[in-house]
């Protein structure tokens, strides 16, 4: 399904429930990984700031693009690094 960002009412019943980060790409594909007892990761990239809380703001989109750029490079160094430890 790929990413999709979060609703202001989505991230208010998170923060209710102690969450302190949200994430867009782990759904459904962790549900249907454990019911067919599949072995599932995660390595993921935080990128912005509780979408969905202002109305009309745009600016997420440039704080997407800016936090994927700057992490790209940490996120290749991570998998060179996995990839040999867990194959």
């Amino acid at each position: 399904q790929g990413p999709r960002l979060e609703s202001a009412a989505e991230v208010d019943r998170l923060e209710r429930d102690g969450c302190t980060m949200v994430g867009m790409t782990t759904m459904p594909e962790a549900s249907l990984a454990r019911e067919l007892d599949m072995r599932y990761a995660v390595c993921a990239l935080a990128v912005n700031h509780a979408a969905g809380r202002v109305p009309g703001d745009t600016s997420i989109l440039a704080q997407l693009e800016r936090h994927t750029s700057q992490g790209a490079e940490r996120f290749a160094a991570v998998l060179e690094r996995l990839i040999p430890a867990i194959c």
